[in-house]
């Protein structure tokens, strides 16, 4: 099997995109450059496969298991390039960390998802439970917002969970211990395949369904086509150069594209690298993730829509203001 995975179309293709890529390499000098377990690792597979070769070093990349050991990493300065949620990245700018944005390569990727044949609308959610995936993160608020706009008040009308972890609630609420989760990629497509393996031993066990479309949801909220939620950065002032941040952004374009053409060789890859999926999971949730590549400028309209709720709500989560100007690389 390691054989097939190493000799793999895409494999090939990242090789290739390195060699195309290289640069002059400084003698043992590297840019460390970190991605998060799960979704934003999917991405930049490519990049793990291969990484980049620059005029200032070689790109070292690593996963790492939760955004706040991303935001640790960052604020002990052991990462040149990240990435991280739309939200703390924001934070940490505000706190005058020298972030600066270079694309957002994720867009909403939420489902909500349930066993409850009765929830049709929002507004079923009335006197009921919705476990949310992440307290003080983009679905809280993102959900909180939707409701309000459904006629209901969160704190009163309903009772928002965020006890379990994420992948615990992927599993109890594709077995019925729970009955509605909003989840983001890929613990929904998590749920979902689970959730299709316990009804093969207990049929009784209600299908899991997506009722309502998140995405949709928030369009008809905000006006946004979409809500931005991965977020890579740069930190100004370190090893890398305009030249070299190209070439970043140019092999994460690259990656993205190759891991949405191909999601069977893709998961393979994400399996090999230790990236925190199982190849099968990887490649089911890959055209659920809403992988995109958009620079500062085109995504910073639905990024200031975005980050609006968290300051309406909770101004310390994006270090109480928007970001300036100069987060997204403009002069004023």
């Amino acid at each position: 099997m390691q054989n097939r995975i190493l000799r793999s179309p895409l494999s090939l293709v990242f090789a290739a995109l390195a060699l195309m890529m290289a640069a002059p390499l400084r003698a043992q000098v590297t840019i460390p450059m970190a991605a998060l377990k799960g979704p934003s690792g999917i991405a930049l597979v490519g990049l793990f496969e291969e990484p980049p070769r620059l005029a200032e070093g070689l790109v070292e990349m690593s996963a790492l298991p939760s955004a706040d050991l991303m935001a640790a990493a960052i604020l002990g300065g052991r990462v040149e390039v990240a990435v991280l949620p739309l939200n703390m990245a924001a934070k940490l700018r505000a706190s005058g960390i020298p972030l600066e944005l270079g694309a957002i390569i994720g867009n909403g990727n939420l489902s909500l998802l349930t066993t409850d044949p009765s929830l049709k609308t929002l507004a079923d959610l009335r006197g009921k439970e919705l476990d949310v995936a992440g307290q003080g993160a983009t679905p809280d608020f993102l959900i909180q917002r939707l409701l309000r706009e459904a006629g209901l008040v969160p704190a009163t009308d309903l009772r928002l969970a965020y006890a379990l972890p994420y992948p615990e609630m992927a599993s109890a609420v594709a077995t019925g211990r729970i009955a509605t989760a909003l989840l983001p990629e890929p613990f929904a497509t998590q749920a979902r395949l689970k959730n299709a393996q316990e009804r093969l031993a207990r049929p009784e066990l209600p299908l899991l369904v997506a009722p309502l479309d998140i995405a949709a949801l928030w369009k008809a909220s905000t006006g946004m086509k979409d809500y931005p939620m991965t977020a890579l950065v740069f930190r100004a002032g370190g090893k890398l150069g305009a030249e070299g941040r190209a070439r970043i952004l140019e092999a994460v374009r690259a990656s993205i594209a190759a891991v949405v053409k191909d999601p069977k060789a893709a998961g393979l890859l994400v399996e090999k690298n230790g990236l925190g999926l199982p190849a099968a999971v990887a490649t089911a949730a890959i055209p659920r993730c809403n992988f995109v590549f958009e620079t500062p400028a085109e995504a910073r309209p639905s990024i200031e829509a975005l980050l609006a709720e968290f300051l309406a709500l909770a101004p310390d989560s994006i270090g109480g203001r928007l970001p300036d100007a100069a987060f997204y690389g403009a002069k004023n």
